[in-house]
């Protein structure tokens, strides 16, 4: 999701320390007891000033000198004007961006809650005023009111997983060294991104959506966090709630015990019957196959897809195979996606050919269980491919047949064949074959 422009400067301009001195303060003052300046465009500072004096966020203002108290709200509204969120002037404020306040009183709030996102805020602070070598030792006085613990750990940890998104970075446990321009705007991301949290969803949003994803196909805690970019406490904690609710049920195990849920097609979420769903899935998917390929499917070419979910799945993926493909950014997404994936295959799949000359040299293929990771649409082209390259090898033996053995003809169409039921097999797709 990332954090916005505003969030950015606000990190750049207020320091971490901004949490344990009074600025947090009067950040909640705004946020939550200005309710009564709200539609005025014009605030005058004695004004607000009255307002604080009797404000519950700051904390034993009745005991603060006021004159001590005016100064540190006035330090305080210049910072404020240099994130642009106000222009202060002598007497008053004006130009108030009262969504930018509040966004950025729940970012400090937030990052109040988390160590890490302390240090990257202390990172992207530091990195923003034209720093490229930043010290641990300068980093530890920033966030000394803190008391954080391994520092170091935390910050080897923030760039091992930057470092796989593209930040150019080292760090030798005393100096972080970013190699990139001092004007990078994309060191800022990297650094500070993560800050937000990857989902300010509310309870109901997030039921909303776990239902909406797991409507086509089972998925675990841990799958959902990732493909929500939620927390994964969090998700075993509305997983349980829609359980008790009865929305959701346990689907099936994975590896490892890991639990896989499905909604419930008893009691439906969304108010559909199982049987209006299933029709109505089947609808789509045999007109497709009609209106784009002439082939007339009927209800009986689905008996063999057992849940709704995998019925929904299907629908979305050949709803989203009639998109399209010839717009200048779907090209250039194929494109690279194809060159992103043949990596993986030319990677993983090694052709041995022993040294030693035989007439009929044994092929083997090596292919390992990590490409079942594939997606599964490239892995039914792999599986297509692999065989009709059987089919078309063994025609090609055919038409020579009359200078190779039959046995050696034979022989070289079952070695083929195993070893593609090996490859189809180490990419998750099983397939039994006769010779």
């Amino acid at each position: 999701m990332g954090l916005s422009s505003a969030n950015l400067l606000g990190l750049k301009v207020f320091a971490p320390d901004s949490i344990t001195n009074r600025k947090l303060e009067f950040f909640e003052f705004f946020k939550y007891e200005t309710k009564m300046f709200r539609d005025e465009t014009i605030l005058s500072k004695e004004d607000l000033s009255n307002a604080i004096s009797k404000s519950s966020k700051i904390k034993n203002v009745s005991k603060i000198k006021k004159s001590e108290l005016t100064k540190q709200f006035e330090e305080f509204l210049k910072d404020l004007d240099r994130t642009l969120f106000i222009k202060n002037s002598e007497d008053e404020i004006s130009e108030i961006k009262w969504e930018r306040i509040d966004s950025f009183c729940s970012l400090l709030r937030l990052i109040e809650r988390s160590d890490e996102r302390k240090i990257r805020w202390a990172l992207y602070h530091l990195f923003a005023s034209n720093n490229l070598k930043i010290s641990v030792k300068k980093i530890s006085e920033l966030l000394k009111s803190f008391k954080i613990k391994n520092i170091e750990k935390i910050i080897t940890k923030i760039l091992k997983s930057e470092t796989l998104s593209g930040l150019d970075a080292n760090f030798d446990k005393k100096f972080f060294i970013i190699n990139h321009e001092k004007n990078s705007k994309v060191v800022s991301h990297y650094l500070a991104d993560a800050i937000d949290e990857p989902s300010r969803r509310s309870p109901g949003e997030l039921e909303k959506e776990i239902l909406e994803l797991i409507d086509e196909g089972s998925y675990s805690n841990q799958e959902i966090s990732t493909a929500l970019l939620v927390d994964e406490g969090l998700v075993s904690r509305t997983i349980g709630k829609l359980r008790d609710q009865d929305e959701i049920i346990l689907s099936s195990f994975g590896q490892r015990g890991a639990r896989y849920f499905t909604t419930n097609c008893e009691n439906c979420p969304f108010g559909t019957t199982k049987s209006s769903c299933r029709k109505e899935a089947i609808s789509y998917i045999a007109e497709a196959f009609m209106n784009d390929f002439g082939l007339d499917l009927s209800a009986n070419d689905f008996d063999s897809v057992e849940t709704n979910q995998a019925l929904l799945k299907i629908k979305r993926i050949v709803m989203m195979a009639r998109k399209e493909k010839n717009t200048k950014l779907e090209k250039n997404l194929s494109e690279n996606l194809t060159v992103l994936l043949s990596k993986v295959v030319d990677k993983f799949t090694e052709i041995e050919i022993p040294e030693k000359q035989v007439t009929l040299p044994e092929i083997k293929i090596n292919v390992p269980a990590d490409m079942s990771k594939l997606p599964l649409l490239y892995q039914l082209g792999l599986q297509k491919g692999a065989q009709g390259g059987i089919h078309l090898m063994d025609e090609m033996l055919h038409l020579v047949s009359k200078s190779i053995d039959k046995t050696d003809r034979l022989k070289i169409k079952k070695q083929a064949l195993s070893q593609t039921n090996k490859f189809l097999k180490n990419i998750g797709l099983d397939q039994k074959n006769s010779t």
